[in-house]
Order: C-alpha cells, then sequence, then structure tokens
C-alpha cells in the first residue's frame, strides 16, 4: 500500500532533504520513525528534495507500508524530531509518486530589510538591510514568466542536463508577518520544475540588479543574463534560509484529491520532472 503525506520542517535543522551519510536529514529521520513502527526500512520519496537550510511547509512525501497502522499520524510525530512534523497522511492512488506525478511546485522566498535581527524570524529569512522595496522589482518579473531556457541560473555543470523550464506564477510584494510583525518581501515562484538553486540565484539576481542598476535597465538586462546562460553574469546564490517548499501540484482528479493532494486543471505537462 503507497500512502502520500504532507510534510512541513524547519530546514536549519537538517543537512537537507535528502539521505546523506552520518548527518541528519528529513529522509532520514522520517525512514528511521517507519523502521520503529513497521520493523523493516520503508524508502521514502519526495516532490522536491530542498538542500539543507531551506524549509518547507507542504512537502509531499510517499512510501510503501504493509498496512496503515492506528494512529498513525501522531505515531510518527511523536518519533521525529519537533523541527519536522507529518501534517497530513491518506492511501495514495494507484501509480502514484510525489515527484514524478508532480506537475507543478511552488516555492516562497522572504526577505528582511529591517535593520536589526528580529529574534522571530532568524534563520527563517534573507536579512539583508540594502534590500530595496517591492516597487524596484516589478519590471523585471514578466522576463522570468513562460518556458525559457534558465541556464544562468544553475551550475555550469548542469547545462548539459537540459535548462529548459516553465514558469507560470512570479510574483513579488511586501507583506506583513504575523508572528514578528515585520514587513517582508515575499518572492513567489510556481513552475513545472526548477533547476539545482535556481530560485535562490534568481532571487540573488534580481537583488543584484534592483540595488545596482538603473530601472530602465534592469528588464533588458535580466534578459541578456538569461539568453547568455552564462552563472557568472547573474548574481550571487541567496542563503538557503530565507526559501520555503510551499506546495506541490498534481493533475485534477478524485483520487488526488481523496488523497488529500493539491491540484491544477488544464496545467501544461512537460518532460522534466527535476525538483
Amino acid at each position: 500500500m503507497i500512502l502520500a503525506a504532507t510534510v512541513a520542517y524547519e530546514g536549519s535543522s537538517f543537512a537537507g532533504f535528502q539521505l546523506q551519510k552520518d548527518v541528519p536529514t528529513v529522509q532520514s529521520h522520517l525512514e528511521e520513525a517507519l523502521r520503529v513502527l513497521y520493523k523493516s526500512r520503508c524508502i521514502i520519496h519526495c516532490a522536491g528534495r530542498t538542500d539543507a537550510g531551506v524549509h518547507a511547509t507542504g512537502q509531499v512525501i510517499s512510501f510503501e507500508v504493509p498496512e496503515i497502522r492506528p494512529r498513525l499520524l501522531p505515531s510518527l510525530n511523536a518519533l521525529t524530531p519537533d523541527e519536522l512534523t507529518v501534517l497530513d497522511v491518506r492511501p495514495a492512488p494507484e501509480g502514484f509518486h510525489p515527484r514524478f506525478s508532480c506537475i507543478a511546485r511552488q516555492y516562497e522566498y522572504l526577505i528582511s530589510s529591517s535593520p536589526g535581527w528580529n529574534p522571530f524570524l532568524r534563520g527563517r529569512v534573507w536579512h539583508r538591510t540594502s534590500a530595496p522595496p517591492a516597487r524596484e522589482f516589478q519590471d523585471m518579473l514578466p522576463v522570468l514568466q513562460g518556458e525559457q531556457d534558465f541556464g544562468a541560473f544553475t551550475r555550469p555543470q548542469y547545462l548539459e542536463a537540459g535548462t529548459r523550464r516553465y514558469l507560470d506564477l512570479v510574483e513579488l510584494d511586501e507583506k506583513v508577518d504575523l508572528l514578528s510583525g515585520e514587513s517582508l518581501l515575499s518572492f513567489r515562484v510556481r513552475g513545472n520544475a526548477f533547476l539545482h538553486n535556481m530560485i535562490r540565484i534568481m532571487v540573488g539576481t534580481l537583488m543584484m540588479l534592483a540595488e545596482d542598476w538603473p530601472a530602465d535597465e534592469r528588464a533588458d538586462r535580466l534578459k541578456d543574463i538569461l539568453i547568455s546562460r552564462d552563472r557568472t553574469r547573474a548574481g550571487k546564490t541567496a542563503p538557503p534560509q530565507g526559501l520555503y517548499f510551499r506546495a506541490a501540484y498534481y493533475p485534477e482528479s478524485p483520487e488526488m484529491e481523496r488523497a488529500g493532494l493539491k491540484t491544477l486543471a488544464r496545467y501544461p505537462r512537460f518532460r522534466s520532472n527535476s525538483v
């Protein structure tokens, strides 16, 4: 029986999602909890592998078990660290795989320009006092939408693997964080798939252009960077603590919805299934 689950985690406590030797990861903690419950290894699959320090509020995973144990959800949460929570677990549709069945993923990147550290935000945002207001980014956002080559926003060694991706949502505005009361820059992006470090390099590039280039030149400069496929022309990689995996989306169907999964109707399908 394949189960689908939605999990949330505070990324600074883990060396990323994927299993690694001798370091704590999200996958290692989840698999250990399942081993305790089922007395054998249950392999975890996820919708999108996150790096060390990156958070998630809507990561989707799957795993195979012989049966659904009573009180499975609270049992899993009792066996995992406080920084990791299983929010929901249900039987998955036949043939479901959280990565290969996924048609879109959504992320958010949060930036604070406050002159001082807010203790409620430490480790959860990029603290950059020089960050301009949201209006300074708006002319650049349409450049990133649609299907195009994002090779400038990943490491050079990945260029031969195929770097075309489709982004249907690219937004940046200011919002008030209810816990800290602080106004944050919120960059939201949804696409069929993402290259390694793509979002963090994208944020770093937008920040570089908004801070250092005249307003009427920023959009054209961003287009030139994309066309070049040259990582050295893009901005620095933004730090991991501002990035959140918000949601994974699946084809609209009653089976997906019964499994508690987010769905999209008529979303373009692509061959790429990268994170």
